[in-house]
């Protein structure tokens, strides 16, 4: 039998399922950001990846709002003082508020990117109308940010990622039952 304790230490279903999918579509959407800006330009291969990229960038800014949503609704459970130091425990509060601010910013500044140029945004084939008008400066200004966010989120993840093997060779895994759905433990 599971201790009373242990169940008030673990994320909410839904808290689960959120970053789970985020970090799948997160995965999804780096990779194809990668492959699609080395592919020839102006042929239909990279309009599609680059469509599939804005449509599945805007499911990742919806999934970003209705995250954050929940963490304010649904607090995360308490610290199970594991970090080292409170320098430790600041770096960890910090990482996290720059991950949500990436999750944010970056589909949020591609949309805009793509507002101020001259492809529309197409939302898994249907057109959105277009918010902004054709300004190369801001263009470039929004994928610039964009493009420089993504990168400081892959070293974001790649901090987390760590931090998670660190606690689970420090603490036998506690860390990382805590954001496993029940079947997984």
């Amino acid at each position: 039998m599971r201790a009373q304790g242990a169940d008030a230490a673990r994320y909410s279903l839904p808290a689960i399922a959120l970053h789970w999918l985020m970090a799948a579509l997160l995965f999804w959407q780096i990779a194809i950001g990668l492959y699609m800006v080395d592919l020839p330009k102006r042929t239909p291969a990279v309009a599609y990846f680059y469509n599939l990229h804005k449509s599945f960038g805007l499911v990742a800014l919806m999934l970003a709002v209705i995250r954050l949503w929940w963490r304010f609704r649904s607090p995360p459970p308490r610290s199970l003082g594991l970090h080292a130091s409170a320098l430790e425990e600041k770096a960890a509060q910090v990482s996290h508020r720059l991950l949500y601010a990436c999750m944010l910013l970056i589909p949020l500044f591609g949309f805009l990117a793509s507002n101020f140029g001259k492809h529309p945004v197409r939302f898994f084939g249907y057109v959105l109308p277009q918010l902004g008008w054709d300004s190369p400066l801001l263009q470039s200004f929004f994928r610039l940010s964009h493009a420089s966010l993504a990168w400081l989120l892959c070293g974001l993840i790649a901090v987390h990622v760590f931090a998670v093997g660190r606690h689970l060779l420090n603490s036998g895994g506690l860390i990382l039952q805590r954001m496993l759905p029940r079947l997984w433990r």
